[in-house]
């Protein structure tokens, strides 16, 4: 009996011992599944150090990439994110350039260059010295056992004229000009006349928001409508800043007319103001009222002419023309320029009739277009 009693007494207690052993094992195979850590290692002047704030994604031109093998991370206030994976991406053309002793780093975006050294603050911004808050480095990573150019994101993107926010999502996003905008292209030799069309805003700047809508996108829109007038229209060349939800910078979009010899620039956007505020009107620059084709052509002309039509096609109160000198887009290309407001999308009247009526908005921008260019002869 009382080795019966032992034997029940040793079955009860391997009974025991296994039902205190599963959660154990049930938090042993948690751990194993644990997402990636929100710290990341690295060897930096051969000593290892922790920092925090990891993020395994990036946003480049409204794309997520995922950089979970080497991810962004705090560091003396800077986010630091590896170089060629987030700036030398598919969707930005930027040149890469690293030393064979990994001592400098060349970064080359538009008409700029921008020189870094390993471990300094100073840098080189087209020939001139410029200073960051946070040194480049060429760091070792621990996870991976490999080393990689890491470089202060916020401070590369203002230099090169990239926009960078950081969102309430926590996700970092950088745009710049998409491939669509940014060409290889030589400026066009023909006789043909060379017109840029700009959507305004896009990707991650929404623009004016009213009544549920954004403005970027009433802008592609109506984009969209002009180019398929435009494209069964041999006579003319025309580039577009952007078909897409994407975020071309302004600097970007001038860049793209002036190097395509544009012999005008139309860029296409919604005004805000009040919800009593009404009406079209177009902003021109009329401290630059330059001219091509033999001053064939000049803002102020090309802005009548285009309100003439936009403000027929929306039967909004006709504001007229407007004299604003402080806009990118209106200053630093160098042809002939308007930027035509169609509506106010505060105003809930007008934003359900230009909702209804991007189609036609887009033909009048293209019927005033053809005019113009009929008026000054250089197209029949």
């Amino acid at each position: 009996m009382k080795r019966i009693k032992k034997i029940v007494s040793m079955m009860l207690m391997v009974l025991l011992l296994g039902a205190l052993m599963v959660p154990e094992l049930a938090v042993d195979a948690s751990e194993l599944t644990n997402p990636t850590p929100t710290t990341i290692k690295m060897v930096l002047r051969q000593k290892t150090k922790v920092y925090k704030k990891r993020k395994n994604q990036v946003s480049v031109n409204d794309s997520v990439m995922d950089i979970t093998k080497k991810p962004i991370f705090l560091k003396s206030g800077s986010y630091m994110g590896p170089a060629k994976q987030i700036f030398c991406s598919s969707s930005l053309k930027i040149k890469y350039k690293s030393s064979s002793n990994h001592k400098t780093l060349v970064l080359t975006y538009n008409d700029h260059v921008l020189r870094m050294t390993n471990g300094s603050k100073k840098a080189v911004l087209d020939g001139k010295k410029t200073t960051f808050g946070t040194c480049p480095f060429y760091i070792k990573n621990k996870e991976t056992g490999k080393s990689y150019w890491y470089v202060p994101i916020k401070s590369v993107c203002t230099r090169l004229g990239l926009v960078y926010k950081l969102g309430k999502d926590g996700l970092i996003r950088i745009n710049g000009i998409p491939n669509g905008v940014e060409t290889d292209e030589p400026a066009p030799s023909n006789d043909k006349p060379v017109i840029v069309l700009d959507a305004g805003h896009g990707g991650s700047d929404s623009g004016a928001l009213g009544n549920n809508k954004a403005e970027k996108n009433l802008t592609l829109s109506i984009l969209l409508a002009a180019k398929s007038y435009f494209d069964k229209d041999k006579r003319f060349q025309v580039y577009y800043t952007r078909t897409s939800d994407t975020y071309p910078t302004l600097e970007g979009r001038c860049k793209l007319a002036n190097d395509m010899k544009a012999d005008a620039f139309v860029s296409i956007h919604i005004n805000s103001y009040k919800s009593t505020s009404a009406g079209t009107e177009t902003l021109y620059n009329y401290g630059r009222l330059s001219a091509t084709r033999k001053n064939a052509l000049n803002s102020k002309e090309l802005a009548t002419m285009m309100q003439k039509h936009i403000q027929s096609a929306t039967g909004f109160p006709n504001r007229g023309l407007v004299d604003r000198r402080d806009l990118c887009v209106l200053n630093k290309t160098v042809m002939p320029a308007c930027l035509m407001e169609f509506g106010f999308i505060s105003n809930k009247s007008e934003t359900i009739s230009m909702c209804a009526n991007l189609n036609r908005y887009g033909k009048a921008v293209y019927e005033g277009l053809v005019e113009i260019m009929k008026t000054k002869g250089l197209i029949k």
